[in-house]
């Protein structure tokens, strides 16, 4: 099936048919000559649900009726077809006009039919309310009378017209099969027109009727008449009174609906080039059964939602997983309230922000109860009520819990990823947004920029691409690489490199909305070294050295992993850490001693602390060291000890504190206060300390101000 057909919704013929229908279209043939034989006019009703196929199926038997096979009296008359929609003509005089044209088209065009073609049209005239009608006998009203005076030199009254129309019809050796199709579009008004028309001037000889539609249609436009009266019983009885044959189109069996769905579903695989995992086939056929096939029934609303994924899928393909885009596409295009809802409940749905209106401790029946309240607010009939929870459920993990009866945490959230599911927070926009949003990445990007780094080849531009996206969205991207599984050394290897020239252009802090952090850099730095095996993990260290971006990195990573460890109190672990830690950070500090200390960075200086936590006597002496040396000054070690931070009321980086724990750790309090005496007894402490922006004379006269109060404290016992 190509995507056209999926698209298009042009009647299928007996060529293409895949459902059947020509079998029951031979039927229908046969009852229309079983009525020819007994009656000289008949009303036939093919009734069937919009999508069924009435279209198609009329087609076929427009096609097949002239079939030998179906005429066996060899004296049986010819059928013609007139195909007549009312719905289409814009008033009842119009509708009469096209009523006899195509009447009168399907009597033969030889001389001998030309009585019969203005007895008709004289009729039709007649009967007809439509005062002055050029257009049914080709001749204006006045001039047809004329003819008619002429012609007819008995009784000119309406019967005599229609006895004459009967006469000539009656005599004619052909059999008039006026197809009606879609009736149910019709207005109340229109509806009765045709009505009237076919029972007071289209029951002629040999002229029958086919007329297809939905019976809750017709019957919901019926009651919306004066003859009905919002009465589906007497709308009803109207129907039985007009149609004398009635053929119910039968519904899709179970195989055919198969076919039908595989076909279609295999269109949009095939033009959008995907190739579905026996796990992703699986959860399809779930979806489609659990709750797509009690409401895509028809074969039009089968084509029409497959077409629907089909046009859109091909925006954000390889970026999303097909099986939610699915199912989102028949909330989309089934329940667009619920679709339009859910966007505004990411949070809640993708369990990355908490929500405040939902009571504290909620339980799973009163969050099902919540949900079910919802989608009864959000118009969801009551009868696809469950199938819409079952298919939210599927899709989102705080749902599956209330329906299932079964907690699914955050820990589920990671497979959610991984499949690249509208449940978890980095795709949910994806699915809304039928694209990348802009303060996303690609997954594509992302598999083909890690391939190329596996290669060697990070010079290109889809690398680059990479590099500003872990510096501008670091968070979501290396939960992108995370997502992608083991990678080989070389990739490992080369993709450290790409973070440590980033990580330290990444402001060391979480932002008011965590949205800018070096932590995910250092959660995949702690997995990527922790996953060294062998020699490797001295070659990424060795390439760390190279820049302060890489060793920072490589110390905060292994510092995570050294803490893992002792909460899990996995002493081997634990040591192993602690040697590669003190190794790493006293190199560093061997390079670096010699230089002025405003050289070292304070991202440098910084990794002194997890020297303290392993071994604080090595540390501290190093550090008096260099200060007694004066190759670091000590009031400049103080100035590095001073931490910065953000406030919503001051611009910019700010100092924060000087813990005095650190500096008794490192250094020694009372060491401290022995050798700055002079500065802190000089320093002033009436200034504002809280807000003051980071600079070198700053800090020092924080660090002094903060060690004043300290001393003071230590000497009064206060604090």
């Amino acid at each position: 099936m190509e995507s056209r057909n999926l698209l298009g919704d042009d009647p299928v013929n007996a060529a293409t048919d895949d459902l059947d229908r020509k079998r029951f279209g031979d039927h229908v043939v046969q009852v229309i000559n079983r009525v020819r034989v007994q009656s000289e006019s008949s009303v036939i009703a093919l009734v069937g649900a919009w999508g069924s196929g009435k279209s198609s199926l009329l087609e076929m038997i427009k096609d097949s009726i002239d079939d030998a096979e179906f005429n066996t009296d060899p004296n049986a008359r010819e059928w013609r077809v007139a195909e007549f929609n009312p719905w289409v003509h814009s008033d009842p005089v119009a509708m009469y006009v096209g009523f006899y044209s195509e009447l009168r088209a399907c009597l033969p065009g030889k001389k001998r039919w030309s009585e019969a073609r203005e007895n008709l049209g004289k009729w039709v005239q007649t009967a007809a309310p439509l005062g002055k009608l050029g257009g049914v006998a080709r001749i204006d009203a006045s001039t047809m009378l004329e003819k008619l005076a002429e012609k007819i030199s008995g009784d000119t009254s309406a019967a005599a017209k229609k006895e004459l129309a009967e006469k000539s019809l009656k005599d004619c050796d052909i059999s008039i099969l006026v197809v009606m199709d879609d009736v149910d579009r019709l207005t109340p008004d229109e509806l009765l027109e045709v009505f009237k028309m076919i029972r007071l001037v289209g029951r002629l000889p040999n002229v029958y009727y086919l007329l297809a539609y939905d019976e809750k249609s017709l019957t919901d436009v019926l009651c919306r008449t004066d003859l009905a009266y919002e009465s589906p019983s007497r709308a009803r009885d109207y129907l039985e009174k007009m149609i004398q044959i009635r053929l119910d189109l039968p519904q899709l069996t179970e195989g055919q609906s198969e076919r039908l769905v595989n076909r279609s579903l295999g269109a949009v695989l095939e033009n959008n080039e995907i190739t579905l995992s026996e796990s992703s086939a699986s959860a399809v056929a779930h979806i489609w059964r659990e709750t797509l096939s009690h409401r895509i029934a028809t074969p039009r609303s089968v084509r029409s939602f497959f077409a629907q994924v089909d046009s859109s899928y091909g925006t954000v393909a390889q970026e999303v997983n097909f099986e939610d885009f699915l199912a989102l596409t028949f909330l989309r295009t089934h329940e667009p309230r619920v679709y339009k809802e859910i966007q505004k409940r990411g949070g809640e749905l993708t369990m990355s922000s908490i929500v405040p209106t939902i009571k504290r401790n909620e339980s799973l029946q009163d969050k099902l109860d919540r949900w079910e309240a919802n989608l009864r607010d959000w118009e969801v009939e009551s009868q696809h009520i469950r199938g819409t929870l079952q298919l939210l459920s599927r899709l989102f993990l705080p749902i599956r819990s209330a329906v299932e009866r079964s907690e699914y945490g955050a820990d589920w959230l990671q497979g959610i990823a991984q499949r690249k599911g509208v449940g978890h927070a980095d795709y949910f926009a994806r699915y809304f947004f039928f694209g990348v949003p802009s303060d996303d990445i690609s997954d594509f990007l992302v598999e083909r920029s890690l391939a190329l780094l596996s290669e060697g080849s990070a010079d290109t531009a889809e690398v680059h691409s990479l590099r500003d996206s872990l510096k501008r969205f670091p968070d979501r991207t290396v939960r992108k690489i995370e997502n992608f599984g083991n990678l080989n050394e070389e990739t490992v290897r080369n993709l450290l490199d790409l973070m440590a020239g980033v990580y330290l252009e990444i402001p060391d802090n979480v932002g008011f909305l965590g949205a800018l952090s070096r932590v995910s850099f250092e959660g995949l730095a702690e997995t990527l070294y922790s996953n060294a095996l062998g020699s490797a993990m001295a070659v990424y260290l060795d390439n760390a050295m190279k820049t302060d971006g890489g060793y920072c990195l490589a110390v905060r990573g292994l510092r995570r992993a050294r803490h893992r460890a002792v909460r899990s109190d996995k002493q081997v672990d634990k040591e192993k850490y602690s040697k590669i830690l003190l190794d790493l950070i006293k190199r560093k500090f061997d390079e670096v001693k010699s230089c002025d200390i405003h050289y070292v960075t304070q991202d440098v200086f910084s990794t002194v602390y997890p020297w303290v936590e392993i071994e604080v006597n090595t540390a501290r002496a190093f550090m008096r060291e260099q200060a007694e040396n004066n190759a670091w000054p000590l009031l400049h070690i103080m100035e590095k000890l001073v931490t910065r931070g953000r406030s919503s009321r001051y611009p910019g980086d700010i100092l924060s504190s000087l813990d005095e724990g650190v500096v008794e750790s490192l250094l020694g309090l009372d060491y401290v206060f022995e050798k700055l005496r002079d500065e802190i007894d000089s320093a002033s402490t009436d200034f504002v300390m809280e807000g003051l922006p980071d600079t070198p004379e700053n800090r020092r006269r924080f660090a002094l101000a903060a060690l004043k109060f300290t001393r003071i404290k230590k000497q009064t016992g206060t604090g």
